[in-house]
């Protein structure tokens, strides 16, 4: 007979950012909560560093102890890499935007071996979790979708002011000091806690907090941070709110929060590339049931 416990956990969700490093050698952040039935969120920790093998291992932890029914892991790496050379659709149609906003964006091509080689740990990672999932398809009990944290940040509108109508992209990478930001960073920090103070996420908010207050934060806490973004957008997945998914899944794709100004620069990046925006940038809401 089924125990209570685990009758409580058959509409249950694990939902895991993973802000990864790409490359075998090194290292990003992962963070994961459980959604319950209720819609309450249980949080499973800080975010913690992590490289392909830590992160699987993280994972499989948290479904070993929560027994979630579905488990939804929002990855900050390109999962369909399918591109020799140059750069896949998708980067062509969203660089447009973020080049814009004065931030550039890495292509991803299979003779970057280390990163999309056929041994590269990007696909054993994905391999043990299901596969590269479909957006728009029906759901299963794990799913792995790529999302792009400055994306998200357009499409919530975490600008500032500059002299373009459109704003830029905050300078929060420690790593690049020449134009790192402390106001930046707090920005950030300040649009997170935000958003998952709503959702009652006070472990993390505290987090952040102590984050924030670090005059010289280090290139591990922005990963940390960023896990937290791609958590973010795991958590507009599943409460049904209106995405964007840009590109395809036979050439890579990008999950991000709808937006009306980005939905538009996305669909007119389209028409200027000869490429029909109702085949590459399309709206929707995922598919939460079984």
């Amino acid at each position: 007979m089924m125990s209570e416990a685990m009758r409580k956990n058959q509409s249950s969700m694990l939902l895991v950012g993973f802000d990864s490093a790409w490359t075998p050698k090194n290292r990003g952040a992962i963070v994961g909560v459980v959604r319950k039935e209720d819609g309450a969120l249980l949080e499973l920790g800080h975010p913690q560093i992590a490289n392909f093998t830590e992160a699987a291992a993280v994972i499989t932890d948290w479904n070993t102890r929560e027994h979630p029914a579905t488990t939804i892991v929002l990855l900050d790496q390109p999962t369909i890499v399918m591109n020799a050379v140059g750069q896949r659709h998708v980067e062509n149609i969203v660089a447009s935007p973020v080049s814009l906003r004065y931030s550039g964006m890495q292509p991803a091509n299979t003779s970057r071996s280390e990163m999309f080689g056929k041994d590269a740990p990007v696909w054993q990672f994905l391999n043990r979790f299901g596969g590269t999932a479909d957006p728009l398809g029906p759901s299963v009990d794990t799913q792995v979708f790529e999302t792009y944290p400055v994306l998200t940040m357009i499409a919530l509108g975490w600008l500032q002011p500059d002299s373009r109508v459109t704003g830029r992209l905050p300078k929060y990478n420690p790593q690049r000091r020449k134009t790192f930001s402390l106001h930046d960073w707090r920005y950030v920090c300040d649009r997170l806690t935000e958003e998952l103070s709503t959702r009652h996420l006070s472990g993390l908010c505290e987090w952040i907090g102590e984050k924030k207050a670090k005059r010289s934060p280090r290139k591990a806490d922005q990963d940390c941070l960023d896990a937290c973004i791609c958590l973010l957008v795991a958590l507009y997945l599943v409460e049904s709110r209106n995405c964007l998914m840009v590109g395809n899944t036979d050439t890579g794709y990008i999950v991000v929060p709808h937006g009306d100004s980005l939905y538009q620069e996305l669909s007119e990046r389209c028409k200027q590339s000869d490429r029909d925006p109702a085949v590459w940038v399309r709206l929707f809401t995922l598919n939460v049931e079984k």
